[in-house]
């Protein structure tokens, strides 16, 4: 688990410094020729990590517009319930693509046990799952014409994950489901969508997204490891600038490491707090397996890149380090900004902290706040948890309870099941089979002109079918309904004669359970300082509230 943020820091902290040799180095590569095969390995994250555990998982391979094979898995349905390939028995389930970070893979979403992994927790709540690995690591090492062996495979840096992958992924997803995508992201899975929004990507195919761990501004990053890199060992970097392929568990970067574990302060026993700051929830089971499986390779651009937004302050694309080479990528001396603040103002977003995380620190969280400042009142929901860390809200064995909790999962509920809002279905046999917690959701399918959804006010209007009574009617055909507290709620067809013939259902909602632990962090609210418009939230996310229509939790 160090070694990942370990390299981070390094590459970070000490191109912060140094930034501009990697455009005038001889690419070269660490690997040898049995690391460089283009093909994928014959096991992949479904086998490894998935179907052991009894779920369905597909594995598929997308190919970006420049070339690159990516490996995408989809979860279509949670553990015993078969494969449906995401129908769910002819229901489209609101589908999930969920992205990890710099220097891992998809893996590290499933490293947990099934009932504390994200992936997995959505997948058992209804949700169709999608998890993306980014070029370059194990499963995504190929190309259509390039081998992982050549300098050029590798000539890459987050510039080509916002205008190649993140596009690429998302137009297969979203064909596969035929709906809006809801989108997860950690650490650079952050950066990349918010820089992909930025510039009008993907905002026809996106309903939400939530942020753990944002990362767009790195100026207040505070790791030990990376400050004493830039104060003593610039000079060391140059060699690793001469690779185009970054392997943290390459010769080089360990003999960096090494090397910095001799300077004074930096205490090698305690990496992990060293540079992600002081997770609270991890534990040693699931390190060991984090190390089985990580780091991944990256390219050397891709962390210089990532070191320019430190030197620089500011989200800007790559920059070659010569205005003559900028004019010639970009038609202009310096490379352009993003513009945080053309992300759509409506679209659903969430974003998750930790007072403890070193890498996205707090100050550079409220300037990434400050930057979405004109987002609409309630399409911005942000929570700070002020023990967690960086690794936390990906692996900690609480994250379930304090980020995405299954217990306070809001779920979506088609009535009738495959059957729908129809005569022939036993509508009170079908609901007697469910659960209904407040912030869930009732849809309601049927032929619209056929049929119609009317709220009956109480019991007796219920049982005498008394429709002229009705709290509300719908008649579209795709209605939904929120269930905003507990109670019973009597629901009827409008049609005449239909309410007799026995369409008609009641059901019985309850309250969500509230997690509670003495030895978890406490979760509370954190507004920017610099905007009005933030809703700022006291309960925790319930990361299955990104399900359709919007994320729930911010109504």
């Amino acid at each position: 688990m160090a070694a990942v943020w370990v390299s981070f820091c390094l590459l970070v902290s000490l191109a912060a410094l140094s930034p501009h040799r990697a455009h005038v180095s001889t690419w070269g590569s660490l690997y040898g020729s049995k690391h460089g095969a283009a093909a994928a390995p014959t096991v992949g994250i479904c086998a490894s990590s998935v179907v052991v555990y009894g779920y369905p998982c597909q594995e598929f391979d997308v190919t970006t517009q420049d070339g690159y094979v990516l490996s995408v898995q989809r979860i279509p349905e949670g553990r015993g319930k078969g494969s449906s390939g995401g129908s769910g028995g002819g229901i489209k389930k609101p589908p999930v693509l969920i992205q990890h970070g710099v220097l891992v893979d998809g893996v590290t979403w499933l490293l947990n046990s099934p009932d504390r992994n994200l992936p997995l927790i959505l997948a058992d709540n209804g949700f169709d799952v999608w998890i993306a690995n980014t070029r370059g690591t194990r499963f995504s090492r190929r190309h259509t014409s390039m081998d992982p062996r050549d300098p050029k495979f590798w000539n890459w840096s987050w510039d080509e994950l916002v205008a190649f992958d993140l596009p690429a992924v998302f137009d297969f997803v979203y064909g596969k489901a035929g709906q809006k995508i809801n989108y997860v992201g950690h650490s650079l899975g952050t950066l990349f969508v918010l820089a992909s929004l930025s510039e009008g990507k993907l905002v026809d195919q996106m309903k939400s997204a939530a942020l753990l761990s944002p990362i767009a501004y790195l100026s207040h990053m505070n790791t030990a490891l990376g400050v004493a890199a830039a104060k003593a060992f610039v000079g060391e970097i140059t060699t690793l600038f001469g690779l185009a392929e970054f392997n943290p568990k390459g010769d080089p970067a360990a003999q960096f490491l090494q090397a910095l574990c001799a300077y004074p302060g930096v205490y090698c026993y305690d990496l992990l707090q060293a540079v992600t700051g002081k997770n609270c929830c991890l534990n040693s089971s699931t390190i060991d397996l984090f190390l089985e499986n990580e780091p991944q390779s990256t390219s050397t651009k891709n962390m210089v890149h990532l070191a320019q937004i430190v030197r620089d302050g500011k989200l800007a694309k790559y920059n070659y380090g010569r205005p003559d080479l900028n004019l010639m990528h970009y038609g202009r001396f310096n490379p352009p900004v993003y513009n945080l603040s053309n992300i759509p103002h409506d679209l659903p977003l969430f974003l998750s902290y930790g007072g403890q995380d070193a890498l996205s620190d707090f100050r550079d969280v409220a300037r990434l706040l400050d930057s979405l400042k004109l987002h609409d009142v309630g399409k911005l929901t942000v929570q700070y948890i002020e023990n967690y860390a960086h690794a936390d809200f990906i692996m900690g064995l609480n994250a379930k309870d304090i980020v995405y909790n299954q217990e306070t999962l809001a779920a979506q509920h088609v009535v009738g099941g495959s059957q729908g809002w129809e005569e022939s279905t036993d509508l009170n046999s079908w609901a007697s089979g469910e659960k209904f917690k407040v912030g869930d959701q009732l849809v309601f399918k049927y032929t619209s002109g056929l049929h119609s959804v009317v709220e009956l006010p109480n019991e007796s209007a219920y049982k005498s079918c008394n429709t002229g009574s009705a709290l509300d009617s719908k008649s579209s055909g795709n209605d939904v309904v929120k269930l905003t507290k507990a109670g019973t709620r009597y629901f009827a067809c409008g049609t005449l004669g239909h309410c007799g013939q026995g369409m008609k259902m009641k059901i019985t909602t309850v309250a969500g359970n509230t997690p509670s632990s003495p030895s978890s962090p406490s979760s509370s609210a954190a507004a920017s300082s610099s905007s009005s418009s933030l809703r700022s939230v006291t309960s925790l996310f319930g990361i299955a509230a990104l399900s359709v229509p919007l994320l729930l939790s911010m109504f």
